[in-house]
């Protein structure tokens, strides 16, 4: 079962594909690799939940202005409509924690994009229902999810690990926020998947009757 699918078009998605790539590698992977090194600015933020109490201190403040609520530890916690934390002048230890949810969400998006990218050169060849799609594909898929699974449990890890033993822990709670958005894409993907995986099956059965 051949698809009109030319070369150029191959090319042009194939290329689309190792420049996502290479974006994803460098914000990714080597950005956060040089700010745990200490090469980039060492500054950082991240946006955490808070307690009950620290949400009522900021809405005590000026309207939509950031209201500072704590500090300690070198960190600083503030909140308007979302509270965030800042970290002036983070050890090697802080970076570690503030860049690893982005060296962990790399990896599946990287492993995506590679499978992603073998499937597209089997539309270059005409081949889309080439037997290993399937696979790839399904694959693609438990990469979505666990990825969005691991991420919000990581960040939730690594902002509790911030903040143990310092002023601010009784205003930043443990807590792990799941997003059923990337759990149904993940659905979908799988669901195609199968599409793929029935077209192989009926390729063979056609190949077969010749």
């Amino acid at each position: 079962m051949k698809l009109g699918w030319s070369r150029t078009d191959g090319n042009t998605l194939t290329g689309l594909l190792g420049l996502a790539f290479a974006i994803e590698g460098l914000f990714g992977v080597l950005i956060p690799a040089l700010h745990i090194a200490g090469l980039t600015s060492t500054r950082a933020t991240r946006e955490v939940g808070v307690s009950g109490v620290a949400q009522q201190l900021a809405e005590g403040g000026a309207s939509g202005a950031a209201q500072p609520i704590a500090e300690g530890g070198g960190m600083t916690l503030s909140a308007a409509e979302s509270a965030t934390l800042t970290v002036a002048d983070p050890s090697l230890g802080q970076r570690v924690l503030l860049d690893l949810p982005t060296l962990f969400d790399a990896v599946p998006i990287l492993l995506g994009l590679y499978l992603l990218f073998l499937v597209a050169r089997t539309f270059s060849t005409g081949d889309p229902f080439e037997p290993r799609n399937p696979r790839r594909i399904f694959a693609i898929s438990i990469l979505i999810a666990l990825g969005s699974l691991g991420d919000g449990l990581l960040t939730a890890l690594t902002n509790h690990f911030l903040v143990v033993g310092t002023p601010l822990e009784q205003q930043v709670p443990f807590s792990w926020h799941i997003s059923f958005l990337p759990l149904g894409v993940a659905a979908v993907v799988a669901a195609l998947a199968q599409a793929f995986r029935v077209g192989v099956r009926l390729r063979a059965d056609t190949e077969g009757l010749v």
